[in-house]
């Protein structure tokens, strides 16, 4: 007969920031596309089962990844006024402000470009994204500008950080922020 246990696998109370750790390694490498959460696991010397455990699943793992860079709902939570509605000054600057930090915004491009490139990383991504996202701006500002708002965040973003197209590029942070909010409203 099977002994099936229940409850917390065993590992460490450390396992967590290790595995997460790793993996934010692996994504500034760019090889995080490639790993197996057994893989990431092993090397961190945990069971694999802990993944899921403490993310749910690999992907999960991996959208955790990218918001120790930048957290997209952090954002949309400190946009919001005293009423809790989204400030759309607010939101553009915010935005400009996690892909401008010295610390991390390269890396959060460089990021950004990788995962625009492998497939299973991308749905993760958009899984987070409509999540963290497009659903609290959906709940504040209806489906329809929710949607134009997302196709302009995502536009903007991609455009200045991740391709660095020069009519975004040129821009000084101050004219980047007025351009990005005239087109959130």
């Amino acid at each position: 007969m099977v002994n099936k246990r229940s409850g917390r696998p065993r590992g460490d109370s450390t396992a967590r920031q290790r595995l997460l750790a790793a993996a934010q390694t692996h994504a500034e490498q760019g090889d995080l596309a490639a790993l197996s959460s057994r893989a990431l696991a092993a090397e961190v010397g945990v069971s694999h089962t802990l993944v899921n455990y403490h993310f749910g699943s690999r992907e999960a793992l991996v959208a955790a990844t990218i918001a120790l860079h930048a957290a997209p709902h952090d954002v949309i939570a400190l946009s919001r006024d005293d009423r809790g509605r989204i400030d759309v000054d607010r939101l553009a600057h915010g935005i400009l402000a996690v892909w401008e930090h010295p610390e991390h915004g390269d890396r959060l491009a460089a990021l950004a470009r990788r995962l625009a490139s492998a497939s299973a990383e991308a749905s993760t991504i958009g899984d987070y994204i409509e999540t963290s996202v497009y659903e609290p701006l959906v709940d504040d500002l209806g489906r329809a500008h929710a949607r134009r708002m997302a196709t302009a965040i995502i536009g903007f973003v991609f455009g200045r950080y991740v391709i660095a197209l020069p009519i975004f590029a040129r821009l000084s942070r101050e004219e980047a922020g007025r351009l990005l909010a005239s087109m959130l409203r």
